[in-house]
């Protein structure tokens, strides 16, 4: 699902309706709740439902706004999603429970997965004005809507081994008026086994994806397959300055980049250990000497060299690709012919953006 379609049916989900119910079972929560049963005739507090629900067990929640929550207790395998037809808004989740799953939820104050918050679910959920912060190991986001936050990241990963991170929309933070704290889609460091599939990433103030030096212990075992990483179509100051697509020069070893689609910001490689950058599109190559195989590059720093080193090798090219709406960050192309190469080995992602299929002679995420 592109990310205009996405944002579309996340508005419906709030759109909702006045009759809410919960369902037969289910540990029911309301922001005024004081019950002790955590049924609807008498839900509880959030907390404590999360607190009481069984193993396996669902959370549901009843209309209202239930502020920031702080969730340190819960059992293995509990789903928190609105009950039937409500609208809840949570403010700022800080979770250190694990094996939990947030279905269907707005947040308005950010999610801060601390350490501990191992094996935790963010699916369908929407995160607005803040982002996601990820200690906790095991961690999936699926089919997210991230956004619109100032001076801080979209998501955020630090110390972190396990995640994944797909079928997502991450963009629109920016740096805000008079701060030094720069915002990008997502930043990684001091972390591993971590993969982005399938995500719309732009229209951050620094970069749509980082690779950051944290605290030096590195980054390692990063797959980034069919995403969309767009930087700056209009720079600003304040809401995007510079607007990187691509940097991935920190300490970091076997990663894996294959079948994007980077466009409106520079693309930043240096040759790292393990490193894989196969079938991409790179609308800007910021270094003349970045190590690609069966990529089509768009433009480059002429200043620096007439052509980048790689290409007319190893299946590389220059080219011209047309999408269909960047406005929209709909960077899908529009002739297929344009994305066409002739491989030298290698093999396409596993799927392209939002799970489209690629052919093993295409670069880019398709869409």
């Amino acid at each position: 699902m592109r990310h205009w379609a996405i944002v579309a049916v996340a508005a419906v989900l709030l759109a909702g309706c006045s009759a809410q119910s919960a369902s037969s079972g289910a540990t029911v929560a309301a922001p005024d709740g004081a019950g002790s049963s955590c049924t609807p005739d008498q839900p509880c507090a959030l907390v404590t439902a999360i607190a009481r629900a069984p193993e396996g067990g669902t959370v549901e929640l009843l209309d209202g706004d239930y502020g920031d929550l702080t969730v340190t207790e819960a059992a293995s395998s509990v789903t928190v999603t609105p009950a039937a037809d409500a609208e809840p808004v949570l403010g700022k989740l800080d979770l250190a429970a694990s094996g939990t799953a947030w279905v269907g939820l707005e947040f308005r104050g950010g999610i801060y997965l601390d350490v501990g918050a191992d094996g935790t679910e963010l699916r369908d959920v929407r995160v607005i004005g803040s982002g996601v912060f990820v200690h906790g190991d095991d961690v999936v986001i699926s089919g997210a809507v991230i956004r619109d936050g100032t001076s801080i990241d979209g998501i955020q990963v630090g110390g972190a081994t396990g995640l994944t991170v797909e079928n997502s929309w991450v963009g629109g933070f920016g740096q805000g008026e008079n701060s030094d704290v720069h915002a990008d889609c997502v930043q990684l460091f001091d972390s591993s086994d971590i993969v982005l599939r399938g995500n719309y990433f732009g229209g951050c103030d620094n970069a749509a994806l980082i690779f950051s030096p944290g605290a030096g212990t590195g980054i390692s075992a990063v797959t980034v397959e069919g995403n969309f990483l767009q930087g700056c179509i209009d720079k600003d100051d304040e809401r995007c300055s510079q607007g990187t697509a691509l940097d991935l020069r920190a300490n970091t070893t076997d990663v894996v980049v294959r079948n994007n689609t980077m466009l409106d910001g520079s693309v930043m490689v240096e040759p790292l250990p393990g490193l894989v950058f196969d079938r991409n599109i790179v609308g800007y190559a910021s270094n003349c000497a970045m190590p690609m195989t069966n990529s089509i590059v768009i433009a480059w720093n002429t200043g620096k060299c007439d052509t980048p080193d790689a290409v007319g090798s190893a299946g590389n090219r220059v080219g011209a690709v047309e999408v269909a709406d960047r406005a929209a960050g709909d960077l899908s192309p529009v002739d297929p012919a344009q994305v066409r190469i002739e491989p030298e080995g290698g093999s396409s992602a596993p799927s392209g953006f939002a799970g489209g299929d690629l052919s093993d002679d295409q670069a880019g995420a398709g869409g």
